[in-house]
C-alpha cells in the first residue's frame, strides 16, 4: 500500500507538469520543457552530477529508479566508472566502481525505485566502494542516506560554489514573499530560507494559502489544488518553480506529500556549480515516504527543473531471512543431538535477546515441535540451542548488557533437564546445564566444567533474572 502511495504520488507530480519543468524570470510566463529539448540546449556531453544511498562503507550503491530504459538512468550506467567522487562533509573523497548488481540474495530480481531503511535488504544498481580506507566515515559521521557524486569529468568545465546553509527555520527575504504574492495573486502561509549560494543566489520555499484557483486543469481529475514554491533569486530576477498539491476545501489545509501535515517540505540543495551556460543546483526532496532527486538549471534567463527519480521510502520493513542463511541455519541445527530430521525449521523471528541492538533468530518447524536459537552477528549464524517437543525456551535480560535464554522440560520420569545459555553483545558467553531429580540437582556443567550443586545453586543466583517476554510474529520464508 505504501508503495502505491509514492507513486500515485509521483504520478501526480508527473501529471501537473513537475517533471523536466522550466520556467522563466518573474514577470515572464510560465512554460514547459520536454526531456529532448532540455539535452539539446545543455549541448553538453558531460555526465551529470548523480546521488548515490550510503548505507555503510559495504552498502553504497546509485539505486536504479526505473526497471526500464530511461534517459538519466542510462546516462549513469554508461558511465559508471567514471563517478569518481563523493561529497562527505563538503569534502571531495575518491571512490571507485566495483559492479552492478541485479538480484537478491536468493537470486531473485529486485524492485527498482526504492530506498531500504536496512542495509540487510538490498537493490538493483550500481555498487562502489571509499578508493581510500582513511576517508571511511566512523560510524557516528551520520552520514547515512544520500550523498552527491560526479562524474570525473565534471568539474573540469564547472566551478563549485559553496553552499551557505540556514538550518533555523528562517523565512524567505520579505521582498521576495511579497513578489510572489504579487505574481500569484495569493497570500503566503510561510516561507522558508534554505541555501545562499556562491555569495549571490538565495534558494528556499514559499507556501500559498488556501486553494490555487488559476492552476492548469489536470484532464481526467477534478480535485482542488495547493500551490508551493521553490525560489531562486539572483538580484532582483527571481525564478519560481510551480509544485501543485492537494487542498481540501472542507479542512481548508493543503497537502503535497502523504502525511505532510499541510507543511511543504524545503527542495535541500546537495552541489551547486557554475557550468558553460549558467548556474547548476543537484537537489533532493524529502517527504515522510518519498526520495525525490533532480538537477535545476539556470540557464538564458529561465530556470529548468530535470528530475532523475521518485523514490519510495521503505519504512517500517521488516528484516529479512535469505535462503543461503536459513540452509546454513539448519544445518548448524542437524548438527546438534537434540535436532529431528523430520521436522525441518520453516518460520523464523528475530529477537534481541541480550537488548544490544543486534537481533538473534529464532527459527520453528511449521507445528512448534521442535525450535532452534542462533546468534546472527555480522549475519553469520552460530547456533545458542535446540528445543524439543518437551523442552521450550523462555527468555531472561539484566541490567548489565546481558540476557539468557532458558531451555528445559521433563527428562523422562520425576527428572527435569535445564540448558541456560547466558549472552553478551551477541554472542554466547556461557553455557550451563543441570538435572534435577524431584527439584534436587543432581548434576551440573557450566562451560563443560562439572559444578556441585552448591556451585550450580550459587551460579543460577547471578544469572540474568529479569522475565524478558518478546512479541513473535513468525515469518514463512514465502512472505519475503
Amino acid at each position: 500500500m505504501k508503495k502505491l502511495v509514492c507513486i500515485a504520488i509521483c504520478a501526480m507530480a508527473v501529471m501537473i507538469g513537475c517533471k523536466n519543468k522550466g520556467a522563466a524570470a518573474e514577470g515572464s510566463e510560465t512554460d514547459s520543457t520536454k526531456v529532448d529539448s532540455v539535452m539539446a540546449e545543455l549541448n553538453d556531453t558531460t555526465p551529470l552530477p548523480m546521488f548515490l544511498y550510503y548505507s555503510n562503507p559495504q552498502a553504497m550503491q546509485i539505486v536504479y529508479w526505473n526497471d526500464e530504459t530511461d534517459p538519466w538512468q542510462d546516462m549513469v550506467r554508461r558511465n559508471a566508472a567514471g563517478y569518481t567522487k563523493m561529497l562527505v562533509d563538503k569534502k571531495w573523497v575518491d571512490i571507485k566502481f566495483i559492479g552492478e548488481t541485479l538480484l537478491n540474495p536468493d537470486g531473485k530480481k529486485m524492485f527498482a525505485g526504492e530506498l531500504h531503511g536496512r542495509p540487510s535488504i538490498p537493490s538493483p544498481g550500481l555498487k562502489y566502494a571509499f578508493a581510500n580506507s582513511k576517508d571511511i566515515p566512523k560510524k557516528d559521521d551520520g552520514i547515512w542516506g544520500l550523498q552527491l557524486v560526479i562524474h570525473q569529468d565534471y568539474l573540469t568545465s564547472r566551478k563549485q560554489l559553496e553552499c551557505e546553509y540556514t538550518y533555523k527555520e528562517t523565512p524567505m527575504p520579505q521582498a521576495i514573499v511579497k513578489k510572489m504574492e504579487q505574481r500569484y495573486g495569493m497570500k503566503a502561509k510561510r516561507s522558508q530560507l534554505c541555501t545562499k549560494i556562491g555569495g549571490r543566489y538565495t534558494q528556499g520555499t514559499v507556501q500559498f494559502a488556501g486553494e490555487y484557483k488559476n492552476a492548469p486543469k489536470t484532464e481526467g481529475s477534478d480535485y482542488k489544488k495547493a500551490l508551493a514554491l521553490n525560489v531562486i533569486a539572483d538580484g532582483d530576477s527571481i525564478y519560481a518553480l510551480e509544485v501543485l498539491g492537494y487542498y481540501d476545501e472542507e479542512s481548508k489545509s493543503c497537502s503535497w506529500n502523504a502525511d505532510d501535515e499541510g507543511e511543504y517540505t524545503p527542495t535541500i540543495i546537495y552541489g551547486a556549480f557554475e557550468g558553460p551556460k549558467g548556474l547548476e543546483l543537484a537537489y533532493a526532496h524529502f517527504a515522510p515516504e518519498s526520495s525525490t532527486i533532480g538537477m535545476y538549471f539556470l540557464h538564458d534567463g529561465k530556470i529548468q527543473d530535470i528530475e532523475y527519480a521518485c523514490y519510495h521510502n521503505m519504512v517500517d520493513e521488516p528484516e529479512p531471512l535469505w535462503d543461503k542463511e536459513i540452509a546454513e541455519m539448519q544445518k548448524l541445527y542437524l548438527k546438534e543431538s537434540n535436532a529431528r530430521k523430520e521436522y525441518p525449521l520453516k518460520k523464523f523471528d528475530f529477537i534481541d535477546i541480550d537488548n544490544d541492538g543486534i537481533n538473534e533468530v529464532w527459527m520453528r518447524d511449521k507445528d512448534d515441535n521442535i525450535g532452534a536459537l542462533f546468534t546472527f552477528k555480522d549475519r553469520k549464524p552460530q547456533l545458542i540451542g535446540v528445543e524439543t517437543e518437551k523442552m521450550k525456551a523462555v527468555f531472561y535480560q539484566s541490567n548489565d548488557g546481558k540476557g539468557a535464554v532458558k531451555i528445559a522440560g521433563p527428562a523422562g520420569g520425576p527428572s527435569y533437564a535445564t540448558e541456560l545459555y547466558v549472552l553478551k553483545k551477541s554472542q554466547v558467553i556461557e553455557r550451563f546445564g543441570m538435572m534435577e531429580l524431584e527439584g534436587e540437582i543432581t548434576d551440573a556443567e557450566l562451560n563443560g566444567k562439572t559444578l556441585t550443586k552448591w556451585e550450580a545453586a550459587d551460579y543460577l543466583d547471578k544469572t540474568p533474572s529479569n522475565d524478558y517476554k518478546p512479541y513473535i510474529y513468525w515469518h514463512q520464508k514465502e512472505e519475503q
